[in-house]
């Protein structure tokens, strides 16, 4: 058995997550208490109670989600589960960027706030959004992508290539209307708007990219102790790649299904989403066959993977 684990990104948010394991497992508490003291907001009240409806704003929902994933996954750890490697999407990255050691906790957590405050502000000097192309092969949306980009001077580019047949691009409004005409001229079954607050994995936030990177000097990057996939290179990386590749994430597309597939060509049959809701299990589902893929973010959850594993907990 060879266990991959994969932490969701933004969008998998919701009131209370956390929670359960936080009130049961010391590891976990351990890493909310962590955060609230570096943070100059309440992770846990917006994680687990929200009162001021703050949770799905960039600006909170990144560190609190980022937070989550890693309290659960230390409850995992906790059970026994041990990765052989591990992936992030987007956001999640972070997670696994600390999951693997290149970076400690409290430097992904402040990168993430970083992070956040910049891709919140680039929304806003650089309005845009995204849209989800359902029905379309992976490199039609590529082809179609340039084309547009050259026809109407502003560029539209794939920001997520989730599965087969499920692409998200981004770009300004009035590209991405061009874009949605052309997909479905071409083929596609559907075209999406999503409600995003900006044109996130796409040069419009490139500023957002150029702010982050002049943080990365004063960061301690380690080499890895459990191998890390790059949303970047849809391959394994090193520390020096991992810093590298961190401005580069925000404006490159999230190549996960080609992520999934390298996972797969190295052999991996058990993968283990490791945060709120399940959205990585279900593009997996749409991507592997024969291959075991568990879900934990409660109690319930980290039981029935616990029980599935068996023998092979460490």
């Amino acid at each position: 058995m060879k266990i991959a684990l994969l932490f969701p990104g933004q969008g998998a948010q919701y009131v209370g997550m956390g929670k359960e394991l936080y009130e049961n497992y010391l590891c976990t508490k351990k890493i909310y208490d962590e955060a609230n003291t570096l943070l100059d907001w309440d992770v846990k009240e917006v994680c687990f109670t929200d009162q001021n409806a703050l949770i799905h704003q960039t600006r909170y929902t990144q560190s609190a989600l980022f937070t989550t994933n890693y309290g659960i996954y230390e409850a995992l750890k906790e059970e026994g589960v041990k990765a052989d490697a591990v992936l992030g999407f987007s956001l999640g990255e972070y997670d696994a960027l600390v999951a693997s050691g290149i970076l400690c906790f409290e430097e992904g957590l402040r990168l993430v706030d970083q992070r956040a405050v910049y891709m919140e502000e680039c929304a806003v000097e650089n309005p845009g959004g995204m849209s989800a192309v359902i029905g379309m092969e992976a490199g039609k949306v590529y082809e179609l992508c340039q084309q547009i980009s050259e026809q109407v001077g502003s560029s539209v580019t794939v920001a997520n290539d989730n599965c087969d047949g499920q692409v998200t691009v981004a770009g300004v409004k009035h590209a991405l209307e061009v874009a949605s005409e052309s997909f479905k001229a071409a083929g596609a079954k559907r075209v999406i708007p999503l409600k995003v607050s900006g044109a996130f994995h796409s040069p419009l936030m490139n500023k957002a990219a150029t702010n982050l990177e002049s943080h990365l000097g004063s960061v301690t990057f380690n080499h890895p102790m459990i191998p890390i996939i790059s949303n970047v290179t849809a391959a394994f990386i090193s520390a020096e790649e991992a810093k590298k590749n961190i401005p580069l994430q925000i404006v490159k597309g999230v190549r996960f299904r080609e992520s999934i597939l390298y996972l797969l060509e190295q052999g991996f049959d058990t993968f283990i989403e490791v945060g709120p809701k399940a959205t990585l299990s279900n593009l997996v589902k749409k991507i592997a066959v024969d291959v075991e893929i568990l879900h934990v973010e409660d109690m319930e959850t980290l039981k029935q993977v616990t029980s599935k594993l068996g023998g092979n907990l460490c």
